[in-house]
């Protein structure tokens, strides 16, 4: 009689899914937010947390209530797995409303009728265009842009990344924490 195999344990799938999505130097778009997500909450202080797995329309929060700050993490590469990127661009996506389920996963939550729902955006980029040397898992590897929604036009939805660049100065990665601190500073 031949032995069944033992059935997976939870941790062993988590284990393989993380080592399948996320150990190739160049990661799948669909999953390289997730990577930036977590790379910009470890460089902020501990009372952030993350809120946006899944859709939620805002990444990071601190805070409730009339304090609450929200993040929205966005990120771009030079790199994509089928190549170079042809045109980078930074993508804030205001949105004429919120998204339908947001009520009702968070009724005691308050948001704005229109916008972009944050209070500010920390966008991920990852220049480096070299197959041999890039790494989009390595905080080092990546430079921030931290930019208050206040200076955006009403329903921005993008800019080229290199107009950005004239706006806004690149932080690295250890850099993130002050530079956030000091948009929310000049926010009230």
């Amino acid at each position: 009689m031949k032995n069944s195999p033992l059935i997976p344990s939870r941790d062993t799938i988590i284990s393989m899914i993380a080592k399948n999505m996320y150990s190739d130097r160049i990661i799948n778009n669909s999953h390289r937010g997730d990577v930036v997500e977590m790379i910009v909450l470890l460089a902020l202080d501990p009372d952030w947390s993350l809120v946006g797995l899944g859709w939620h329309p805002w990444d990071l929060q601190r805070g409730s209530g009339k304090e609450r700050v929200r993040i929205q993490v966005k990120q771009s590469a030079a790199l994509q797995l089928w190549g170079p990127t042809k045109a980078p661009a930074l993508t804030f996506g205001w949105k004429k409303s919120p998204p339908e389920y947001f009520y009702r996963d968070n009724p005691n939550e308050e948001i704005e009728k229109e916008g972009w729902f944050c209070d500010l955006f920390v966008f991920g980029l990852h220049q480096i265009n070299d197959p041999a040397i890039a790494d989009q898992v390595d905080p080092s590897q990546w430079s921030f842009l931290v930019i208050p929604k206040s200076d955006l036009k009403p329903m921005q939805n993008s800019m080229n990344l290199k107009k950005a660049l004239k706006k806004w100065k690149p932080v690295s990665w250890s850099e993130i924490n002050s530079s956030v601190n000091e948009v929310i500073k000049n926010m009230k």
